[in-house]
């Protein structure tokens, strides 16, 4: 397909102008904002009205012949962002009609002004005439105006008002970048900039971000902007493509207003591998100017060694699978990029995070999960004092592991003066106030978390935690069922829930819970008849020795606490904190042992574990 446009040719249908010098369109003399490739897409049909334009000269055009690149879902999702802002339609186009498995054909009358005199004298006067309309009908609508003032002024006050409280942006989505490349291994890649592009935006100034749980659960959903913002309380989204190949990165992204479904701001961002941070800097800077946002000064932008930035961006992919597999497949990665670049500070971090956080959940030993996690947030500092996840992280390990109260209120402190609107780390606040018996503020720090991140998971079954810790059973029976409305099969939550029952005295319902969340129909089977002939307490029994088995000391000496088996709960403790397990942590604030708190050698535990109620 020849390229026939001329650089100064201003192209025209029905109330649309596109502008081929500036690639700016606009309808009826407002600017319509559009990435550069749905710009090469319309000037493609607009050169060739009337004619088919196959896929594939469309896909030359937009990508050329080098580029490693899905076509036909690259191609499908510019016509469909072309087809919204031309307000078209595949099933009654008005402008670009569909012929199955060929192309595409502009079908509206297209006229344009150009290089000779006559076009642009027969412009100039078309322009001169539509100002003097205006003019006229501005007068008109000035009359009309003023005798509304006359008449009214409080409403169009309150009309004035309306609008300018429409057009606010004060909370923002970041859908998941769209990978626009043949190779399925790149996702990491997408991912990775989608999660860095929300932790810029967020330091950008006041605007409240979603977090990437939040909007993870979003990729390639059918469902509207409006839908998507009513459902994460956002009044804009943010979405785009990612092209990696060879050394080059693009990035395409546009802003909508959820209101209006009105796309406000897009562009398009291409750097060479090695500068995709300045990228992501740029990028960040042009959307929160846009959205009329504080924009705080971020880090100069630095060059990265494109090798070990893509291995970091595969060691957070594995990470957030929350897995024992995702985590070492997410230290192998992390390891790997320092390697490669052994002062890169955010590897440092995304290693402490995986060490702390797998010595928790018992995938690593605990004494190892302690010794190699705070050596990598102690590094991350070293190189970058200003990585807040790293004071997160150094935080947690304090806490949990060190029962070091000092350390982690120092640590929080700074996290949260680095980056507040992390909801993660604001979720970490609060488990560590519960600890310390300090529950009403534990509890307002978990809704700060949830308000900031309200669809994710941990964050979630967090506060059901923390409501069950502070005895509020009610409240946290109700915050897990609503937390269950996500993932009726996430663990956490259950455990919670399953507390909170038995403590309210909702027996019953503790069972049926077990039994909804056993293996099999026969475990299910084997819960109900040990229930039905022994009762709960066997039920208890049995759980303790399965925890035994499994080494998990702590949640063990819950069972038989349970149960009024002290000396073997108080055993299973002692031994527990001779290892320094990190379950111990919570020693003050459970009520699994409010029926041990009497006895001395209960309370010599609690006193080596530290502040509690």
């Amino acid at each position: 397909m020849g390229n026939a446009v001329q650089s100064t040719r201003t192209y025209h249908f029905e109330t649309f102008a596109l502008d081929a010098r500036t690639g700016e369109l606009s309808h009826s003399g407002r600017r319509i904002p559009l990435r550069d490739q749905s710009v090469q897409l319309l000037l493609a049909l607009l050169e060739h009205p009337g004619e088919l334009i196959t896929r594939e000269e469309l896909a030359r055009r937009l990508w050329g012949t080098e580029t490693f690149v899905d076509f036909d879902r690259g191609l499908n999702k510019v016509v469909n962002h072309l087809r919204e802002a031309l307000e078209d339609s595949a099933e009654q186009p008005r402008f670009i009609e569909t012929l199955p498995r060929k192309g595409y054909r502009f079908i509206a009358q297209v006229s344009y002004a150009g290089d000779d005199a006559e076009d642009v004298a027969a412009h100039a006067d078309t322009a001169r005439s539509k100002f003097r309309r205006w003019v006229s009908l501005s007068v008109a609508v000035a009359i009309g105006i003023g005798i509304a003032v006359g008449a009214g002024i409080g409403e169009a006050r309150r009309w004035m008002a309306n609008r300018s409280a429409a057009a606010r942006i004060s909370a923002l989505a970041v859908m998941p970048l769209e990978n626009l490349s043949r190779d399925p291994e790149q996702q990491y890649f997408a991912d990775g900039l989608t999660d860095t592009l929300i932790t810029d935006l967020v330091k950008t100034g006041t605007v409240r971000v979603a977090s990437r749980t939040s909007v993870s659960r979003y990729r390639g959903t059918k469902k509207s902007i409006k839908e998507i913002g009513r459902e994460l309380n956002v009044d804009a989204v943010v979405e785009g493509t990612v092209t990696y190949s060879g050394r080059r990165v693009r990035i395409t992204a546009q802003l909508i207003q959820v209101s209006t479904d009105m796309h406000l701001w897009a562009d398009a961002y291409e750097r060479d591998a090695s500068e995709i941070l300045d990228l992501q800097r740029v990028l960040a800077n042009d959307i929160a100017r846009r959205i009329n946002v504080f924009v705080k000064p971020l880090d100069r932008g630095m060059r990265v060694n494109p090798e070990a930035y893509g291995l970091y961006l595969k060691g957070r992919y594995a990470f957030y699978e929350y897995t024992s597999r995702g985590w070492q497949q997410a230290i192998e990665h992390f390891n790997r990029a320092l390697e490669t670049d052994p002062s890169f500070a955010p590897a440092y971090s995304g290693l402490a995070d995986t060490y702390v956080v797998a010595g928790a959940y018992g995938t690593i030993p605990t004494e190892e999960a302690l010794t190699r996690g705070k050596a990598a947030a102690a590094k991350a500092l070293e190189l970058d004092e200003a990585l807040a996840s790293a004071h997160y992280v150094l935080a947690t390990a304090h806490a949990w592991y060190d029962w070091d109260w000092v350390g982690a209120e120092r640590e929080f402190r700074r996290g949260l003066e680095l980056n507040p609107d992390d909801a993660l780390g604001r979720n970490w606040y609060g488990g560590y106030l519960s600890l310390l018996g300090r529950h009403d503020e534990a509890i307002a720090e978990h809704e700060r978390a949830r308000q900031l991140d309200p669809l994710s998971l941990i964050v979630n079954a967090n506060l059901t935690r923390a409501l069950y810790w502070a005895r509020r059973y009610d409240a946290a029976i109700a915050q897990a069922r609503r937390t269950l409305e996500l993932d009726p099969a996430f663990g956490v939550t259950l455990f919670w829930l399953d507390g909170a029952l038995r403590h309210k005295g909702l027996i019953s319902e503790a069972v049926a819970l077990r039994q909804s969340a056993s293996s099999g129909p026969e475990q299910a089977a084997a819960i109900a008849l040990t229930f039905q002939r022994s009762g709960f307490q066997a039920l208890l029994r049995q759980c303790g020795e399965t925890y035994l088995k499994s080494g998990l000391l702590e949640t063990a000496a819950r069972c038989y606490a349970q149960i009024d088996e002290k000396d073997t709960a108080i055993a299973l403790l002692e031994n527990c904190s001779r290892r320094r397990c990190s379950d111990l942590v919570s020693l003050n604030v459970e009520p699994d042992f409010d029926g041990l708190r009497d006895d001395p050698r209960f309370k010599e535990l609690a006193r080596k574990v530290g502040p509690g109620q």
